[in-house]
């Protein structure tokens, strides 16, 4: 039959989003198939660890918890809340009971700058006592190893800052499995596609960085405007002449949305800022939406066997590449929500839409204007409390005996 101009673009549109899944699974095999010899301890630095928290979520207890049975020589946790009442400060008590032997601070408020997460940030970088910096998301679990693998490749003068990928686990109900599905099978791809050039951006659930690297460019305050402070800090410090190392290491985020309402919320200002970033190659991205091609597909070719086999090869591709993706990860519970992979898919095309409409973000409860360089312009009011005193928790040994 004679192809229209619009069939040819939605045929085209298909082969595309086919391949797309194909590449992403050879990307993934590419990057788990490397492996490091192990790091000799001995040689290790000290490292401090930046954990900002606000509030205290499921699990974050444990997220914490698992950065302190590092089997690494000698590392600094610094956890900081911008409210002194903040939950997570009962939970950092906690952690103190059960680590007596670790250099855990509690650092309190912030300084100023849009991004809340880094003014916490740089309040927390005044007890920071080392020059290799590992910032990492309060949701994030991580396995004993994890501090050396990611801190073990700085070693070579020309790397700068080390991250990795993560796969999205947790969380009970329908929401927490939408977005754990977003983010293991729509995310990913597309982050493990990416890395198939020179990487010049970071992920925030890891990101180890040399404070020489740090400071060539200018240090965590020129990222207290910008929404997307890892991708901020990946490509600076990629244009500073350092080399950025995406790692064979994957690491564990926790979901906590309750409703399908946060989960949208959550991913649309992740699209919005990645449209900011990368406005060209979000608009591209589409092509790699197979489950909109296959349906696209369908409609065009519905009176033809023709329809029916575009869309069944197109969601079978996707289906099987993404379970063969998943344990390579090692989420093999991923596969138990298979099923609803096509109308995720369905949404995060909703989302990709959604991304084009809008430069407004919700975050931490504020919300905020995200202009064309990326940085933010709070539309309701930022309190920005002064420097506050140590919050001083009692000594391991009397917390016991109370």
């Amino acid at each position: 039959m004679t192809l229209t101009p619009i069939a040819s673009l939605i045929l085209l549109g298909a082969v595309a989003g086919g391949v797309f899944q194909l590449v992403s699974l050879w990307a993934a095999l590419r990057l788990l198939r490397r492996r490091r010899p192990g790091p000799a301890t001995a040689a290790l630095p000290p490292v401090t660890v930046l954990k900002p928290v606000r509030g205290a979520g499921d699990g974050l207890y444990e997220n914490l918890a698992s950065f302190c049975r590092q089997d690494y020589p000698a590392h600094q946790i610094v956890i900081g809340v911008d409210d002194p009442d903040d939950p997570a400060v009962a939970v950092v008590g906690r952690l103190k009971r059960d680590f007596p032997q670790l250099d855990i601070v509690l650092a309190v408020g912030s300084l100023p700058g849009a991004n809340r997460k880094i003014a916490n940030v740089l309040q927390m970088m005044r007890h920071a006592r080392h020059d290799v910096l590992v910032l990492s998301d309060a949701d994030v679990r991580v396995r004993p190893d994890y501090l050396a693998e990611v801190v073990a490749p700085l070693a070579d003068p020309h790397v700068g800052l080390t991250t990795c990928l993560y796969r999205a686990v947790g969380g009970r109900g329908l929401p927490a499995l939408v977005e754990s599905l977003l983010i293991n099978t729509w995310f990913v791809p597309m982050a493990l596609t990416a890395c198939l050039r020179p990487l010049r951006a970071a992920f925030g659930a890891t990101m180890a960085v040399k404070r020489q690297a740090l400071d060539a460019i200018g240090g965590f305050a020129a990222l207290r405007d910008h929404l997307a402070d890892d991708y901020q800090l990946g490509r600076r410090v990629a244009e500073a002449g350092y080399r950025v190392e995406l790692l064979p290491y994957v690491v564990e985020t926790f979901i906590d949305s309750t409703t399908l309402g946060d989960v949208w919320r959550h991913q649309l200002r992740w699209v919005r800022t990645y449209r900011v970033c990368q406005p060209l190659g979000w608009a591209l991205s589409v092509v790699t939406h197979a489950t909109l091609w296959g349906l696209l597909g369908f409609a065009v070719f519905a009176e033809v066997p023709a329809g029916w086999k575009l869309l069944t090869a197109l969601v079978a591709v996707r289906l099987m590449t993404l379970a063969v993706l998943m344990l390579r990860l090692g989420e093999g519970r991923a596969l138990r929500g298979l099923w609803l992979v096509p109308a995720t898919d369905l949404m995060a095309t909703a989302l990709w839409a959604a991304g084009f409409l809008g430069r407004r973000v919700e975050w931490g409860g504020r919300a905020y204007l995200v202009r064309r360089d990326g940085s933010m312009l709070a539309l309701t009011p930022v309190d920005v409390p002064a420097p506050p005193a140590p919050v001083e928790l009692p000594p391991p040994a009397a917390r016991r005996v109370s």
